[in-house]
């Protein structure tokens, strides 16, 4: 006998990256932000996180220059090919590769992939819920069909997105620095700012030799720079002094400031950066 056999099937959700999209919005945030689009590059393990049941990633190569010999091609592209490897060792992410081709730059092979892929977990009933990144207009056609059939999508997308691709979506995430901070790293290993302790009562700066004070509006601010991290106080009449670790490993001090400005609501950006005691 079977028993409980009314309960609702479990719901099940994958995750679909356009890898060339996740690079281009890394790299354009970076730029606004840093000044630099390389200065960070995309943490897919962080990207892949949020409770999906499975993962798939789809980048591309470069294809072969017309005069570069085969040994040079290989040497060339051999780091992507490494990267790429790490990217498959995720548990539950799957990489599928296309090529990069022609004067343009367009991805080969990538696009319908993704697509197909989507497509069939859909119609085999593997998921209930789908989440794409994306950016690119020539996947409308493909939520609109995913919809309509019943399969809520949700596009996690750069500032930068169709407007109709979004409004195609039943749902959208926007892709930003301030809610994906843990999206980027600086060596491929671990996420580039993280929040790592704090607390509030009985803390006093001077405790710790700091004799810098800065003020910015109603609060007063002293920090420390130290082995990529940033310890920064905040006190007030009244309140006493709460402190934050913020962790930038492989940063900069004013690349660290501008990711806490964003990341944490203390507004010490506005002090500028000397009064952080190193």
């Amino acid at each position: 006998m079977i028993f409980g056999g009314n309960h609702a099937p479990r719901e099940r959700e994958y995750l679909f990256i356009d890898g060339g999209c996740l690079r281009a919005s890394a790299r354009k945030i970076c730029q606004d932000l840093f000044g630099d689009a390389s200065a960070y590059q995309p943490h897919v393990p962080a990207v892949a996180g949020g409770g999906y049941d499975k993962i798939f990633y789809y980048d591309a190569v470069s294809g072969k220059a017309h005069d570069e010999t085969q040994a040079a091609y290989e040497t060339r592209v051999q780091p992507d090919y490494d990267r790429f490897a790490k990217i498959q060792a995720l548990d539950r992410v799957h990489v599928a590769l296309g090529q990069i081709v022609g004067a343009d730059k367009r991805q080969k092979g990538v696009d319908v992939q993704l697509a197909v892929d989507m497509m069939t977990h859909a119609f085999r009933g593997n998921i209930t819920k789908a989440t794409l990144f994306a950016a690119d207009s020539d996947f409308i056609p493909l939520i609109k069909s995913l919809v309509s059939e019943g399969l809520h999508v949700t596009l996690w997308h750069p500032p930068q997105a169709n407007t109709e691709l979004k409004g195609a979506a039943d749902s959208t995430l926007l892709f930003s620095f301030k809610a994906n901070h843990s999206c980027f790293t600086v060596d491929g290993q671990q996420s580039a700012f993280y929040i790592g302790s704090s607390g509030s009562g009985g803390i006093d700066p001077a405790n710790d030799g700091l004799a810098n004070i800065a003020t910015v509006g109603e609060y007063q601010y002293a920090a420390r720079w130290q082995g990529g991290t940033l310890k920064v106080w905040r006190g007030s009449p009244g309140t006493g002094w709460s402190y934050v670790n913020f962790l930038a490993p492989g940063s900069s001090l004013a690349r660290a400031i501008t990711a806490f400005d964003l990341i944490y609501p203390w507004g010490i950006a506005a002090a500028g950066e000397g009064w952080i005691e190193t």
